[in-house]
């Protein structure tokens, strides 16, 4: 046994923990050291391996010359001298100066059974599944069965030794015709695989469908030896796919037998011939081509020889797999055949044709023919102006009015191109839509066109010409629309200026105060307003006449505009006497207080209006932004109320606002002189608010809500106008105004057919109180055709307490017409019960002061549900107002109170608004 020191024999044990046998030898190829796992691979666990040559062990072993690392293959000596092939990897090592060699020793023969026996065992895993999922046979190159697994044996009913030897064929359902089978053979022969679906017939009769797959086996020549083929079972989907396509296939056929035209599908059988499948269509029935005529036939069977040979010629040619049509005359008409193969994979397993009905268009080609002459006519006696223009845009023809037009004798077309009869600053658009046109895009479009007639405005088409499905040319189509586009300048024009002194109106010169702020805040530069107004104009337009006033008022925008800067300033007519100028960008106030003064002095000087000499002082008001306001509206208000001031203080003189202005006094002024116009202007809009029973959930009446609509400071809170009506007396014209639109609305909604519902207007108690009142609104109601249980009015309670005897007369006239009367806001009055019976009233609506937080104030829901049993022992309605939450509703459906009115079910809204939601 070969001796080594402690150090050595502690390294060398070191591999005792290697899994891979492993020998130490020394430079003579001795060997020094040898682990368990290299005693075991060369059998030398009970001999002493250490001192021994390594060429016992490794017999062909070559000891290796250099100093590093070294591979080499060769063979070991194992038990009973059994070579054993083995890696050697070597490496030289020194331990206390003297080398050896270590060989890690790997045996290749244990690592390849290792894997056979992984590969083996994977490959038992596959066919494992593959048994349990998937047919699998191998034929040889006829067909005959030479393997076949047991799921293929589990589905065919067949034993293996039952096919083995037999061929295919046992299997043939013959649900597939022959050339099915050609088809695959050719593939499969080809050498390339072949995918489809077989119906295949088992031993017990039983047919079941596969998914299969044949993979040909090639020898060295490249010729297919044997046949492999993996098929899985399909047969459930393919019987739902079967049963849908039969509920699809009678839909269909239902849907088809509808059609106007015709469709047919035929099938060829075994035999060569052309079978019908299918027909139908309200065109196969007319023509004698029914589905009864023609299904399970060859058009032999149905057609005289002459079509039916003509017909079998088209239809063997789409069985080729080429699409074809035809034309023929059936029963009197001439009909269209479009013939599509269908393909499956390869073959053509049917044809489809659709018939269409082609008579009439053969014969209005014919008469297109025949209207030549007529066309030609309407081209030389058309209105508009016609040209024809070759594709590259060289005019070939033109009508007698386009000739005309510059001026040709008929017959000599001008050699021009298109563009160069265009304005010069249209040539870009009108190349562009051209080029549109000649791609296939018929366009229409508006430009100007230049002859020696002067410009003019025509509204062009460009029409492509289309001769075999080929543009071959553009025919441009144009209307002299120079007169319509005048009168649309000038109504845009219009729109935005004063008729009378042709300066910019209210509409542009808001619109240009908007502008103007947004670059002033953006600039962060100043901008005036300055409100301009005639005193005592009104006195000279009544004394004088309107006309001497349009006069002055024309002389007036005059001298204005002269003392304006108009590169930097805009004057505009705002209405009446009213002007207002806009200084878009000022660099210190000053400059506007001089401009006011020059206005002033400017204004002062007589004018001689026909033979009056007049004298008009103006007053004027300034705003400043920002100090004054930020909006157009504030500098705007702001600017008027400097105005008011200024008339205050004596008249011609200008005031600059200040905050001080802001007070109650100047707010009424402006508020009652803009609600006087606001009658006239017709500023006012009706809102309507639904009045719902809560336990169906259905609008049954409506209140009619007035709202104003401001030129500038937008919509007017009745709260803030509705009390100045009624102290003015300004409120009984507005009573007024509200029935008129109320009966206009229900009339509009009778006219589209909308059910009507009672609509409810608020009364004020001077116009109740007015003799008159109930005669007025007969004659309203007649002048609308409407009967009187569709108009509800509200009045107050204290309206009731006043001249008693004629409010009873007013109101049993009301009655008689059958419009209903309850009493508003109740509850909050000085009324009683003892006038709701007296007056014999239809309602009440309960006041939204007792309803809201109803549920959470004991006193109000005392009052409430005395209110509301109290009336209705009256027989009355009641009408509960401002409902807003579900514990509200909730209460009053509990004291049976269901007519409900608030922004529980709906905010008051526009007529069409309402209508839409409501109605």
């Amino acid at each position: 046994m070969t001796q080594y020191t402690s150090a050595n024999r502690q390294f060398f044990q070191l591999f005792e923990h290697l899994t891979d046998p492993v020998i130490v030898i020394n430079m003579r190829g001795i060997i020094i050291y040898i682990n368990e796992n290299a005693k075991n691979l060369f059998s030398l666990k009970n001999e002493h391996a250490d001192g021994r040559h390594v060429d016992t062990i490794l017999s062909d072993y070559t000891y290796p010359i250099d100093e590093g690392t070294n591979k080499q293959k060769c063979f070991g000596i194992g038990g009973q001298s059994q070579p054993i092939k083995v890696k050697v990897t070597t490496q030289q090592l020194t331990i206390e100066d003297v080398q050896y060699k270590i060989m890690i020793i790997e045996d290749l023969q244990r690592n390849k059974s290792e894997q056979l026996k992984k590969v083996s065992k994977e490959l038992a895993n596959i066919k494992l599944a593959l048994d349990k999922s998937t047919m699998i046979a191998i034929t040889d190159p006829k067909g005959n069965f030479k393997l076949v697994n047991q799921k293929f044996c589990d589905l065919s009913k067949y034993k293996a030794e039952e096919l083995i030897g037999e061929n295919f064929c046992i299997l043939n359902s013959s649900y597939h015709p022959k050339q099915f089978f050609r088809g695959l053979w050719k593939t499969v022969r080809q050498g390339e695989t072949w995918l489809g679906e077989i119906l295949i017939k088992g031993k017990d009769g039983s047919l079941y469908w596969a998914e299969t797959t044949i993979v040909p086996f090639l020898d060295e020549g490249g010729r297919p030896y044997q046949y492999f083929s993996v098929s899985t079972d399909i047969t459930k989907r393919v019987t739902v796919e079967n049963q849908l396509q039969e509920v699809m296939k009678v839909d269909f056929i239902e849907t088809m037998k509808n059609l106007q035209n015709g469709i047919f599908k035929m099938k060829m059988d075994g035999k060569g011939r052309f079978i019908y499948t299918m027909a139908a269509g309200k065109l196969l029935d007319a023509i004698g081509a029914d589905e009864a005529t023609l299904l399970h036939h060859t058009p032999h069977d149905v057609f005289p020889k002459e079509i039916a040979d003509l017909k079998y010629r088209h239809y063997k040619e789409a069985f080729t797999g080429n699409r074809v049509n035809y034309e023929v005359e059936l029963k009197g008409r001439l009909v269209f055949v479009d013939i599509t193969p269908i393909v499956q994979g390869k073959s053509v397993i049917e044809i489809v044709g659709t018939v269409h009905d082609i008579s009439e268009l053969r014969s209005t080609q014919r008469e297109l023919k025949v209207n030549q002459f007529q066309y030609q006519s309407l081209f030389q006696f058309s209105q508009d102006y016609v040209i024809s223009v070759t594709p590259s845009g060289e005019i070939i023809d033109m009508n007698p009015n386009m000739l005309e037009l510059y001026k040709n004798a008929y017959g000599t077309i001008p050699r021009l191109k298109l563009e160069q009869l265009v304005a010069d600053e249209d040539k870009e658009i009108t190349v562009h839509y051209f080029q549109k046109a000649i791609e296939g895009n018929p366009q229409n479009f508006d430009l100007n066109v230049q002859t020696q007639k002067g410009k003019f405005v025509f509204n062009v088409t460009f029409l492509p010409i289309i001769v075999d499905k080929q543009i071959k040319g553009v025919y441009s189509i144009g209307k002299d629309i120079t007169e319509q586009r005048r009168v649309q300048e000038t109504n845009e024009y219009l729109a935005h200026h004063d008729e009378l002194t042709k300066l910019p109106n209210r509409r542009w010169i808001v619109k240009k105060l908007n502008d103007s702020l947004q670059l002033a805040e953006k600039s962060n530069i100043q901008l005036a307003v300055l409100f301009i107004d005639l005193d005592r104009f009104k006195s000279i337009n009544d004394t004088l006449g309107h006309l001497i006033g349009d006069q002055l008022l024309e002389e007036i925008s005059s001298r204005l505009l002269d003392t304006i800067d108009r590169d930097k300033q805009h004057l505009a007519r705002l209405g009446g006497d009213e002007f207002m100028i806009l200084c878009p960008e000022i660099d210190h106030q000053e400059e506007v207080i001089v401009l006011a003064k020059n206005l002033l002095e400017k204004l002062s000087t007589p004018l001689n209006i026909d033979e009056f000499e007049l004298m008009v002082s103006t007053s004027i008001g300034i705003s400043f932004y920002p100090t004054s306001g930020t909006t157009a509206v504030d500098l705007m208000k702001k600017a008027d109320i400097a105005l008011y001031q200024a008339k205050e203080h004596g008249r011609n003189m200008y005031q600059v606002y200040t905050t001080s202005m802001d007070d109650k006094q100047f707010q009424r002024f402006f508020m009652e002189r803009d609600l006087r116009k606001a009658i006239m202007n017709d500023e006012f809009i009706a809102h309507f608010q639904p009045r719902v029973d809560a336990i169906t959930g259905k609008t049954i009446g409506a209140e009619a809500l007035i709202r104003w609509m401001h030129p500038t400071y937008g919509m007017v809170s009745p709260g803030e106008f509705i009390p100045l009506a009624e102290e003015t007396g300004l409120i009984i014209s507005l009573g007024k105004w509200m029935k008129r639109q109320v009966c206009e609305q229900l009339v509009t909604w009778r006219a589209a057919n909308i059910p009507l519902i009672p609509i409810s207007v608020n009364i004020s108690s001077q116009r109740f109180l007015q003799s008159g009142f109930a005669q007025d609104l007969r004659d309203l109601l007649s002048e609308y055709k409407l009967d009187g249980h569709w108009i509800e009015l509200e009045i107050t309670e204290n309206s009731l307490m006043k001249n008693e005897e004629y409010i009873y007369q007013t109101l049993l006239e009301l009655k008689e017409m059958g419009v209903k009367i309850y009493i508003d806001d109740f509850g909050t009055g000085n009324s009683s019960f003892h006038y709701l019976k007296a007056f014999k009233l239809d309602g009440i609506k309960i006041d939204m002061s007792f309803i809201q937080h109803i549920s959470c104030q004991s006193e109000n829901a005392a009052i409430t549900a005395a209110m509301i049993k109290m009336a209705q022992q009256l027989n009355m309605d009641v009408i509960a107002e401002g409902v807003e939450t579900k514990e509200e509703l909730a209460f009053l459906l509990e004291q049976n109170c269901h007519h409900i009115q608030g922004f529980y079910y709906g905010r008051p809204c526009a007529a069409m608004e309402f209508e839409k939601m409501y109605l």
